[in-house]
């Protein structure tokens, strides 16, 4: 462990941080899997499990600019205790209301709806207030280390997710996000006393009557006059399209492209985990990658990707499809640490929670539209031509970003007044 490392678990706040983060994503993890099966074991209907992600996506669309400008208005560290309390009495409710009056859909559309908003305000918290709690010198390795726990924590609590239905049954499976919200509402309290004295807060005395809208627009402005991080913001819509669009029908590839089973799928998906917790801290080790973040984001997060994918789809190998994935999380690790971090570092105090927050509107795009496009083309014209086709215009698509001369030139180091 380097010293960066070794110097941000020496610092309390962090610790409280880092343990909010990796109860928040097992929580998160095992109610993703657990309310899916809970309501398709009851209903048996595809278009109530339809019903469900249409929620959790409007949800997030809906909630996601006002969210940015509450973060940046008011105290960002009771914002975190805030919107872990309302997942808390929201999955509880839930839990509750399943064990005394049975199954109701609109019951879980109301409370999903409540939780995941209430979610997306927790990401653009969290993302906005560490900078504040670790310093800009040990901002990367903290990434890093966040990163990788929580990718991990989030493997296990799948697994954990699927033994706990199988053991007790999906209704009572969902008490452990209730647990598990609890304790990052715990860990939020105890980063919010903590951090007295230590970290200066962002809420502020507004000089004006400014709205919402006029501040959401005045986030927009400001990323629009940013040339270099407006771009690579935009990259990465086309970047997460397709690699949303392979990486969601992974199952696919290996069953129906690769001919094999769930061994394989099994190893690919470990692959990538390990790859990506191996990429993410590599960040703070090095002393090049911020300062050539939009090098590292067009090249790394773009062109590799889709030379990987597009290997992937030439070569269908399961052996070979191993390592590939392995690579893949690597460099998604990797440079989205770099990215983030250069976001962190760039974005001024004031506006960190409108920037996550257009970040988290443009990711909708790479999300279940993505998945919609894929579905489609999967069916027809196979897996196989959807991985090359992917490959094929996310290196286009990298090969046309670097005419931007302001996101390749991107210094993620540059730390903003």
């Amino acid at each position: 462990m380097n010293n960066n490392a070794e110097g941000v678990f020496k610092n309390r706040n962090f610790r409280n941080y880092f343990g909010m983060n990796l109860s928040s994503r097992s929580a998160t993890s095992v109610l993703g899997l657990v309310i899916v099966f809970y309501v398709f074991s009851v209903t048996e209907s595809s278009i109530d499990v339809a019903i469900v992600g249409v929620t959790e996506t409007l949800s997030a669309v809906i909630l996601s600019l006002p969210a940015g400008v509450w973060v940046d208005r008011y105290n960002r560290l009771k914002l975190l205790v805030l919107s872990n309390a309302v997942r808390v009495l929201s999955v509880t409710i839930l839990v509750l209301f399943s064990e005394f009056y049975g199954f109701s859909l609109i019951a879980v559309i109301v409370l999903l709806f409540s939780w995941n908003g209430a979610s997306e305000l927790y990401r653009s918290t969290s993302y906005s207030v560490l900078p504040d709690l670790v310093g800009n010198d040990r901002l990367a390795s903290a990434n890093g280390i966040i990163r990788t726990g929580t990718s991990l924590f989030s493997a296990v609590s799948n697994a954990l997710g699927g033994t706990l239905i199988l053991l007790v049954g999906a209704s009572i499976a969902l008490s452990y996000g209730s647990i598990g919200f609890l304790i990052a509402f715990l860990f939020s309290f105890m980063l919010l006393v903590s951090s007295k004295g230590t970290v200066k807060h962002n809420s502020q005395k507004r000089e004006d009557k400014k709205n919402g809208f006029s501040e959401i627009r005045e986030g927009f402005a400001w990323l629009l006059s940013q040339r270099g991080l407006f771009w690579l913001t935009m990259s990465a819509l086309p970047f997460n399209f397709f690699f949303t669009i392979s990486y969601y029908f992974l199952v696919v590839y290996v069953v129906s492209g690769m001919r094999s089973g769930a061994l394989i799928f099994g190893a690919v998906l470990a692959a990538y985990a390990v790859g990506y917790a191996i990429g993410s801290p590599l960040v703070g080790r090095t002393k090049w990658a911020l300062r050539y973040a939009g090098r590292v984001w067009i090249i790394i997060y773009g062109a590799v990707k889709g030379v990987l994918f597009l290997f992937m789809g030439i070569l269908p190998n399961p052996y070979l499809a191993i390592i590939l994935c392995f690579v893949l999380g690597l460099s998604t690790g990797f440079a989205g640490n770099v990215w983030l971090t250069s976001a962190q570092n760039i974005v001024p105090v004031k506006l960190r929670g409108r920037y996550f927050a257009v970040d988290g509107l443009f990711s909708f795009i790479g999300g279940p539209p993505a998945v919609a496009v894929g579905g489609v083309l999967v069916l027809l014209i196979g897996i196989i031509p959807v991985y090359e086709l992917s490959g094929i215009i996310m290196l286009i698509s990298a090969l046309g970003f670097t005419l931007s001369k302001s996101l390749w030139r991107l210094d993620g180091t540059r730390v903003a007044e």
